[in-house]
């Protein structure tokens, strides 16, 4: 039998596992401030381990969408967060977004974000990583072209688990016969090149998953009289760097819109139907899993839910809200944002009126992820060449 240890008024104490549990629940800014506590709570929120507890955490209770609205040369974009409590905040620490002409975000992953800028400050489109919540920011070594220069170029970014690896996937076409992968590794901090015989091209990546990256791509089917294209998901596996193409699953002829998400960790994909006389629309989810098929595939889709009809058409799936899908409606008569429940099956609209229809949207957690970059925006500018006066975060 476990003896209960007497504790003095004084002298306060709670065992070392229970402080670690404590700290993982907390916020970043909370863990930054406290770091002047003592010692060891210092050394914690450096602590590989303690990092991936509290992104793990993160992960399951405190999810984020971020909308980044159109940008331009003379507007830089704004930045909002919509987390679980369903309230809709200005993204803070703007100045590495508000510092350049013009910033794209062009995917997130466990706290980092991966940013396209373009600024006399900087060379031409130059890629960033950005972890906003412990304000630290990394450029990314230049590649051996520039994006503008190929028409169908595409950027992911995602984390390869098995590798614990960070990884941007530049995709572009060369010719008619070869497409190129340009590859990123954090860990490495430099670029490689992999070649592939053209049979899909890829269009607009979409999401990482479990270490893979998909991306809506165009299949060229050649026939005796030409060529067409066939709409398909193009993956490409971050650890093996091979590539794969994969039929999307059978559609209704009343579908209208699609989307590639992770749902409970598996590639998920999510589509709307129409019905223009009742002026209604349902979701349909399938997730790709692993098991023998009856035509001998390994990995198949599975349905696992089509909705009640919600009142309007034009219902766009757009992401994931913690177990929850996320959808833009787009019609002439509205551009409402609702989140569908799977388990409760119910719509709720939500007041975001400050996010239109003109927005990106990303999911986004808060994290001690280090991208191994400077947490100065003033000593970062000055190591790019840029002008000396003082730039700091909020």
């Amino acid at each position: 039998m476990m003896k209960n240890k007497e504790v003095e008024a004084d002298d306060p104490f709670l065992p070392q596992e229970i402080i670690r549990d404590i700290l993982i629940r907390l916020p970043v800014n909370s863990l930054i401030r406290f770091q002047c506590v003592c010692r060891l709570w210092r050394d914690l929120s450096k602590d590989p381990s303690f990092i991936a507890d509290h992104l793990h955490h993160s992960n399951r209770q405190n999810p984020y969408i971020l909308f980044q609205g159109v940008c331009s040369y003379d507007n830089p974009s704004d930045l909002y967060s919509l987390g679980s409590d369903m309230q809709v905040w200005r993204f803070q620490n703007p100045p590495l977004i508000e510092h350049f002409n013009h910033v794209k975000i062009v995917g997130s992953s466990n706290g980092l974000l991966c940013v396209q800028t373009n600024s006399l400050r900087c060379s031409s489109h130059s890629l960033l990583l950005w972890n906003p919540a412990i304000k630290e920011v990394k450029l990314v070594p230049e590649t051996d072209f520039r994006l503008e220069s190929h028409g169908c170029s595409t950027i992911g970014f995602g984390f390869c688990p098995s590798l614990k690896d960070y990884k941007i996937v530049i995709t572009y076409v060369k010719n008619d016969f070869f497409g190129t992968f340009k590859v990123y590794s954090l860990r490495s901090n430099s670029w490689k090149e992999v070649k592939y015989r053209l049979v899909a091209c890829p269009i607009y990546y979409r999401v990482t998953v479990n270490g893979v990256m998909y991306w809506w791509a165009d299949k060229i089917i050649r026939e005796d009289d030409g060529e067409d294209f066939e709409v398909v998901i193009f993956s490409f596996d971050l650890a093996t760097e091979v590539w794969t193409v994969i039929p999307m699953p059978e559609q209704s002829s009343s579908t209208v819109y699609e989307n590639l998400m992770v749902y409970e960790g598996k590639l998920a994909f999510v589509s709307c139907t129409e019905d223009f006389e009742l002026r209604n629309s349902a979701i349909h989810l399938w997730v790709r899993e692993e098991g023998v098929s009856a035509s001998g595939e390994t990995w198949n889709w599975t349905k696992k839910f089509t909705s009640n009809p919600y009142p309007s058409n034009g219902l766009f799936p757009e992401t994931m809200l913690g177990n929850e899908i996320l959808c833009r409606i787009w019609d002439s008569e509205s551009t409402d944002t609702v989140l569908f429940n799977p388990t409760t099956e119910e719509f709720k609209k939500l007041n975001i009126s400050k996010c239109d229809d003109k927005h990106k949207i990303f999911n986004y957690i808060e994290s001690l992820v280090s991208a191994g970059g400077t947490k100065s925006l003033t000593k970062f500018l000055k190591r790019q060449g840029s002008s000396s006066r003082s730039l700091s975060y909020i």
